[in-house]
């Protein structure tokens, strides 16, 4: 039994990561790191990140940092220019609270951590390992989503998008990499179900240049539920369980009011301290 792979899977969300930044810290707080593999979605990535680096100061901060109104303007979209500049955002954060290599590579012995992103060509997910030569662009690319941030991102001269179009929560993959007790940290309630979203299709088009990251795109909520029908009907020697806010979520993907923000840390720190409890 102690050989058995464990695995922690972290949603994307955007500014809805405030919540799993709450449960991430409740688990430093208490020293509790069993996983032998971390996957990252979007801003998930960020979330699994510092968990690794094992650091719980400021981590709110952080996110409270990512929402302030100079990275976050919806008016550009009147410009044609992205609603959240990622790239200069990046840039002032890593100044602010910079990254300890050293200390995520020693906490890394005997771990794997992959940033799951989306290829433009090939409309496919790949799941990288990060690189301290060039982390920046390959968190960017996790988290370029399409009308969100313009300005194209790419690794190894190939396009790159966010993770969460081809595989938003990427259970499967964790159990395919030989886990068999994975824990997920939605930024949604459990029975939450995903719908046609309008900003698919707006997405879509706004890739046609792509035509398989378009596609991906357009069944993009098929993807999704059926990771929900892989978590509610794992194989038989698999156990699967969700960290996730009991409601709705007043933080939404772009939200940057700090009182709301802050209120929903406080609910994934109570969540992440009821998991360890029980």
């Amino acid at each position: 039994m102690q050989n058995i792979k464990k695995a922690l899977i972290v949603e994307g969300g955007g500014s809805r990561g405030v919540f799993s930044f709450g449960v991430i810290d409740s688990f430093i707080n208490q020293s509790f790191n069993p996983f032998d593999i971390h996957i990252g979605v979007s801003n998930g990535a960020i979330v699994q990140l510092w968990y690794l680096i094992n650091e719980s100061d400021y981590n709110l901060d952080k996110m409270i940092f990512s929402a302030s109104k100079k990275y976050v303007r919806y008016s550009n979209i009147l410009f044609n220019k992205s609603i959240m500049n990622f790239e200069e955002l990046y840039q002032d954060a890593n100044k602010v609270f910079p990254i300890n290599f050293d200390r995520l590579e020693k906490n890394l012995i005997n771990k794997k951590f992959f940033v799951v992103i989306s290829d433009a060509e090939s409309g496919k997910p790949e799941y990288i390992e990060l690189s301290k030569e060039n982390y920046i662009n390959e968190l960017l690319a996790t988290g370029s989503l399409p009308v969100l941030m313009k300005n194209p991102i790419f690794l190894d001269g190939k396009r790159k998008y966010d993770g969460g179009i081809t595989d938003p929560i990427p259970v499967q993959r964790a159990y395919e990499m030989g886990a068999r007790e994975i824990v997920i940290i939605r930024t949604y309630e459990k029975t939450f179900v995903r719908k046609t979203k309008l900003e698919n299709y707006i997405a879509a088009i706004a890739t046609k240049s792509y035509p398989l990251i378009s596609n991906a795109l357009k069944i993009n909520t098929a993807v999704y539920n059926s990771a929900l029908e892989f978590i509610q009907n794992p194989p038989s020697d698999c156990k699967i369980t969700q960290i996730c806010p009991p409601t709705r979520l007043k933080t939404r993907r772009a939200t940057t009011n700090i009182k709301t923000m802050k209120h929903d840390y406080k609910i994934g720190f109570k969540m992440g301290n009821e998991y360890l409890n029980n």
